[in-house]
């Protein structure tokens, strides 16, 4: 007898947000984990950038050298982000970045459960990707950014009321990690009530954030992602 679908909110769904770069490394994280559509817990942390934190950068997140006095490096948190994965799977606007950022320190995780099968597989994903299931069930918006997004779908006042009761005082605005990972999260829960879409199953919500080729390989069961 085959296995029934998951649901989407049957199963803790990561939220995730990384600042830093392929030079520095990730410098801060936010990760918001759901389940059955609401908050079940709420983290950021600073880490030990790998190399100074360039002023162009600074301009962007608001980080500098001097914030991350007695901070470990990312790396240090291998069995955090591990257990992560292995409890469910994980969601960042623009995934791709957040997937390559991970990879860039651990190419791969232990064996963790696929969630969309019975496999176990060496893998981050795979992935949700709030920005893409924006522009495939949303397609008439024109731009994704995730300040327009939490604007048009009138999400700034809960975005507001979630910040101040998760986020540090000083990183309550886009471009700090938990705040970008809370505004993910919303979005996600707006697109998933939208329409119907309360009980679509989690190998649904995988597909539409692939780009058409590779939703066309995971149909096939070749997800590389």
């Amino acid at each position: 007898m085959p296995a029934i679908p998951l649901i989407w909110s049957q199963l803790p769904l990561h939220v995730i947000d990384f600042e830093g770069s392929s030079k520095t490394g990730v410098i801060e994280s936010g990760v918001v984990t759901l389940q059955g559509g609401e908050i079940v817990s709420a983290r950021s942390r600073l880490h030990a950038p790998r190399l100074p934190v360039p002023v162009v950068d600074t301009q962007c997140h608001g980080l500098s050298d001097h914030n991350f006095k007695e901070t470990s490096p990312f790396e240090a948190d291998w069995d955090f982000w591990l257990n992560l994965r292995a409890g469910g799977l994980f969601i960042a606007h623009h995934a791709a970045v957040e997937s390559r950022l991970l990879r860039d320190t651990w190419p791969r995780p232990a064996a963790v459960p696929a969630f969309i099968s019975e496999e176990m597989v060496a893998d981050w994903g795979p992935w949700i990707d709030s920005c893409r299931l924006a522009r495939a069930w949303m397609p008439s918006l024109g731009e994704y950014k995730l300040s327009v997004l939490i604007q048009r779908l009138k999400l700034s006042d809960r975005l507001n009321q979630w910040a101040e009761r998760y986020c540090p005082s000083d990183r309550r605005r886009f471009h700090c990690a938990l705040y970008d990972a809370l505004a993910s999260a919303l979005i996600i829960r707006a697109l998933c009530s939208l329409e119907g879409r309360t009980h679509l199953p989690l190998a649904q919500l995988i597909k539409d954030s692939l780009s058409a080729p590779a939703s066309e390989d995971f149909m096939q069961g070749e997800l590389e992602l």
